[in-house]
């Protein structure tokens, strides 16, 4: 059976993996001359200063630096969000819709493959693809944004670290799964997939990530600046820096694991609830009948 759901997805899956092969590549060739750059100019002690704006000489040649390098990473940044949702598309809303849409479950559950079987394999196949890939990918994404991206909380670092980042991914195949199950068509299923996961992204990432714990008030430059400022600036009394609200940069794997934990548990239950609707009903909406073992021979 795992060997059938290889060969029903291996399409999709070939896509993928051109497109992350593909990807690798660049991230590869502008990675390793970006990084060489980096070292060569030793900029990592002087962007902590340069963050601080304390340097004039720092500043300029970060500055520098960063109009050198830090673009194609910086466009990357604003469409990558957005790969976990077209995850969900392309291989979550298939994975059931296409069996509906097709009628090839028929000849599945008539082959003495029963309904628990049938999803739990191409569960367990398409996550476990979806799962290693994303983790990798997310490694090297990781490389590829170090230099430019000093500050782990700003979005560029955050969203596509190797936790957070497969967490979106798993859920965006999720949303996609679900909404195959529901619809049972594959383009109806993968444009719900669009509104769904944007509806589960924005406020998680914008509403409740700032406040996975309470942040600090500090006026220490340093501190600020390795940190991630969440309410603006507010002038303090006296001539000192302004007081400023923020999340320390040693909170930055505690909200990893928090936010994963978030992603992880909504999609568990959408899996949960189309595991339900496969098993409690057929794929004609009628109520299913219990599952039977085979009879075995005397």
């Amino acid at each position: 059976m795992i060997w059938v759901a290889w060969r029903q997805h291996r399409g999709e899956f070939l896509g993928a993996a051109i497109l992350l092969a593909g990807l690798g590549v660049l991230l590869l060739t502008h990675g390793v001359a970006m990084h060489d750059a980096y070292e060569r100019l030793g900029l990592r002690e002087c962007q902590l200063v340069f963050l601080a704006d304390t340097d004039q000489a720092c500043i300029d040649q970060v500055m520098a630096f960063e109009d050198d390098y830090a673009g194609l990473p910086q466009q990357f940044t604003s469409w990558l969000p957005f790969l976990p949702m077209v995850a969900g598309m392309l291989l979550g809303a298939p994975l059931p819709a296409r069996e509906f849409e097709q009628g090839t479950w028929q000849l599945a559950w008539t082959q003495s493959v029963t309904r628990t079987r049938w999803l739990a394999t191409k569960l367990v196949v398409v996550f476990g693809f979806v799962l290693v890939a994303s983790v990798v990918f997310a490694a090297g994404l990781s490389w590829w944004f170090e230099p430019v991206y000093i500050q782990r909380f700003t979005s560029g670092t955050f969203n596509h670290a190797v936790l957070v980042f497969p967490g979106y991914v798993l859920l965006g195949v999720a949303i996609g799964v679900l909404a195959g199950v529901v619809v049972r068509r594959v383009l109806v299923a993968a444009a719900v997939v669009i509104p769904a996961y944007l509806a589960v992204r924005i406020p998680v990432e914008f509403g409740l990530r700032p406040r996975y714990r309470e942040p600090l008030t500090s006026d220490d430059p340093d501190r600020i600046a390795h940190g991630w400022p969440i309410d603006g600036i507010t002038i303090g009394p006296g001539e000192g820096f302004p007081s400023v609200r923020y999340q320390p940069d040693d909170r930055f794997w505690q909200f990893q694991l928090i936010e994963t934990a978030i992603l992880l548990g909504i999609a568990v239950v959408l899996l949960a609830i189309a595991w339900r609707l496969v098993l409690g009903r057929g794929a004609s909406g009628r109520r299913a009948r219990p599952e039977v073992a085979e009879p075995v021979a005397a």
